[in-house]
Parts: C-alpha cells; sequence; structure tokens
C-alpha cells in the first residue's frame, strides 16, 4: 500500500499533536517536509521526528514534488494564504480549526479590530469563504477539516446510539472552555480574529453541527443544517469586581476580544443547541456535549472524564507526570489522562483522512463542517452586537 506523504505548515503545539496522531497510523503516512516561519523552529521540529526536508518557505513546501498533502498548522490568520496555494497547486489539504476568520486586514490603519461593527466583519467573512471553496472546487482537491471531537470516542459512541435508537435530537448542549490560552496572539483580533467564541466555541459549534448532519443523513438522506442564530458575548475579566481582586487565576490580559460567548442556534427541523465557550473557567478544559434526544439522553464528557481519579496531598506529588491541559495545580482530586490524544480523537482523526485519500471517499469532517463552523461563529458576533437574531442560508 501507498503511503501519503505530507508536508507540514508549522512546527507549534498543533503541528506537535498531528505527529503524535501520524505516529500511531504509520501505515499510511510518511512526513516528507516541514516548514515555519522562523526555519531554526523547523529545523528542531524535524530533529526530534525524523523529518528529512526543512523548507526554507511555505511555497517551497508546497511545490515540493514529494508532497501530497499539505497539513495546516499555523495561527489562523494565516490560514487562507496556506490553503489558497496549496489548491493552486494541486496538493490536498488538512486544516486545524478554525477554517479561517476576518483579522482586518484592509484596516492598517485600525488597532483594535475587534471594535468595528460585526455585521461589516460577517460579510467580508463570508467572501472568503467563498474564495477558498472556489480555489478548492477549481483546484479539483481534498479538503480535511482537523475538528478532533468529532472523532472523540465519545462522540463516536453517541453516533451509535442514536442510530440504534431511531430517535431525533431535540437539543444539544456543548461546551468548551478554560482558564485562558497562553499565546499571545490570541490577545488581539487582528492575530486571532476573535476571542473565546472563534478560538474554543469552534471545537462545539463543529460537534453540534456534526451531529445535526448525521442524524440528518442517516435518517433523511440529507444533512439537518443550522437555519439561525442568537447569541451574547461578554468581557468577564474587565468588570469591576474582578479587576479588585489582587490575585486572578486565569489569563485577563485581553486586548479587543471576547473571554466569554453563549450561542443558541435553531435548525432546520427547529430543534436547538446551545453552545458555551470562554476562558474564565478554573480547574482545566471542558469539553461536554449532552444530547436530548426523543428516546433518550447522552451525556459525553470527553475532557475531564473519570477513566483515572489521582489524589495528592501536595503538587509535587506526581513529580513531571502529565495530569491535564490547563489545570492550576496537581494537588488534591484530579483527572489525569491515561491517552490524551486518543480520548480528544486525533487518532481516529488522522485514520479517516488516510481512508478519505486511500479510498476516495469523503472525510467524516470536511469543508461544509469547516465552512458551517465559522459561519455560525461570526454570524453569533453580529447577533451578539445587534441583539438580533441572523438567519442563515446553508
Amino acid at each position: 500500500m501507498r503511503k501519503i506523504k505530507v508536508g507540514l505548515v508549522g512546527s507549534g503545539f498543533a503541528a506537535n499533536i498531528h505527529m503524535t496522531a501520524y505516529n500511531e497510523n504509520r501505515e499510511f503516512f510518511e512526513i516528507v517536509a516541514v516548514t515555519a516561519k522562523h526555519v531554526e523552529n523547523a529545523k528542531k521540529f524535524a530533529e526530534r521526528y525524523g523529518i528529512p526536508v526543512v523548507c526554507e518557505s511555505m511555497d517551497e513546501l508546497i511545490s515540493h514534488p514529494e508532497v501530497d498533502v499539505v497539513d495546516v498548522c499555523v495561527p489562523t490568520n494565516v490560514h487562507d494564504e496556506v490553503i489558497l496555494k496549496a489548491a493552486e497547486n494541486g496538493k490536498d489539504i488538512i486544516c486545524e480549526k478554525p477554517l479561517t476568520g476576518y483579522f482586518g486586514e484592509d484596516l492598517v490603519d485600525v488597532d483594535e479590530i475587534g471594535k468595528i461593527e460585526k455585521k461589516l466583519m460577517f460579510e467580508k467573512l463570508k467572501s472568503k469563504v467563498e474564495k477558498i471553496e472556489t480555489a478548492l472546487e477549481n483546484g479539483g482537491v481534498k479538503f480535511m477539516y482537523a475538528e478532533n471531537l468529532v472523532y472523540s470516542p465519545a462522540v463516536t459512541k453517541a453516533k451509535k446510539l442514536l442510530k440504534a435508537s431511531g430517535a431525533f435530537i431535540m437539543e444539544l448542549r456543548a461546551e468548551e472552555s478554560h482558564s485562558g490560552s497562553h499565546a499571545s496572539y490570541s490577545r488581539r483580533w487582528r492575530t486571532s480574529g476573535g476571542g473565546s467564541l472563534l478560538r474554543m466555541g469552534s471545537h462545539p459549534i463543529g460537534v453540534v453541527l456534526h451531529m445535526k448532519h448525521y442524524e440528518g443523513r442517516i435518517f433523511h438522506g440529507k444533512p439537518i443544517r443550522a437555519k439561525s442564530v442568537l447569541a451574547e458575548i461578554g468581557y468577564l475579566t474587565r468588570t469591576d469586581k474582578f479587576k479588585k481582586e489582587k490575585k486572578h487565576y486565569m489569563v485577563d490580559t485581553w486586548k479587543d476580544v471576547e473571554d466569554w460567548s453563549c450561542v443558541l442556534i435553531t435548525f432546520e427541523d427547529d430543534t436547538k443547541a446551545v453552545v458555551f465557550s470562554n476562558d474564565i473557567s478554573l480547574g482545566g478544559v471542558k469539553n461536554l456535549v449532552q444530547m436530548n434526544t426523543s428516546k433518550g439522553m447522552i451525556y459525553c464528557n470527553i475532557t475531564p472524564n473519570n477513566t483515572v481519579l489521582a489524589y495528592a496531598p501536595e503538587s509535587s506529588v506526581w513529580g513531571e507526570e502529565y495530569i491535564a491541559e490547563k489545570i492550576e495545580t496537581k494537588s488534591g482530586w484530579t483527572f489525569p489522562f491515561p491517552d490524551e490524544e486518543w480520548l480528544r480523537g486525533y487518532h481516529q482523526e488522522m485514520r479517516d483522512f488516510a481512508l478519505a485519500l486511500l479510498e476516495e471517499k469523503p472525510p467524516e469532517s470536511g469543508f461544509q463542517l469547516a465552512k458551517e463552523t465559522v459561519l455560525v461563529i461570526y454570524a453569533a458576533y453580529y447577533s451578539s452586537e445587534s441583539g438580533k437574531r441572523i438567519n442563515l442560508n446553508f
């Protein structure tokens, strides 16, 4: 069986997670090249993982004759450029979430992009998505959207239960939250494209959209899509009470992006989903999905879960052993991950992408999910500013 030859664009957090997933699927993939904004970082990454070629630029990697698939592991504000060039060169694409965003590219004299009109952002975002979609179609390339939670074992089991029951989903509740990103790019709209709603909300929004797509396909032969969005965003670390506290346990250096959001999605069949995403939640990362169906309830506690429980009277007891992402202390009761990448679906995601490429089948998470997720998010920004429900047209 031929191996899929991958070129990685990026050498940071996402690229390291993808390498873990590739290593679990060695029979399908060969990583042949890597590039990064700082070539020295790419060289260190290549040495760590035994990647034979370090490219000096993105253009060099994309045009490399050995590369079949371009894996986009750079910050979201660079996604458009990589995707468009890969499509132009006829290279299939794996892209980290979210698909894209609006970064004020056409507003060079504006400092705080997050303060401009969200309706304008929504319209510009739609144009960007259309441009990407056209490029993918013209290039005849396959697009695989790296929404790992779609592939998490908990969500996979929920889909099997839904199919076996013959029930329909009446309501979905989903959340991703933690105490704030440590990445400097996340502080400003110009580099992040939004706050907690875009950066974290893309996960739970992607999952609820996927579940309704799945329900529609298995019972009606076509996806059930989002119809409208009503949303609120907040800046809770800017409140007077919070600012007066002497010690803060969460990130509070946001510039022009939100740290809290709540999105209400109405689907074509008039069922609902409520999605929370925030940077004000202590105790580690939460990835939760609840499904209220016409015949039962399903809870997906992706993170944290009680696969392993541990107690320590002091943080030092567990030494350097990894417990979980973004927990403030290792003391007391904790929920150590036995296999974080597997529980979050990264290994299964890459296997599906491999089969999509080798067997010419569509991936479970593809362009349509990427497109709808980011359009729902920017419609939510528009709704939060206008105080109105925003209708969608997919």
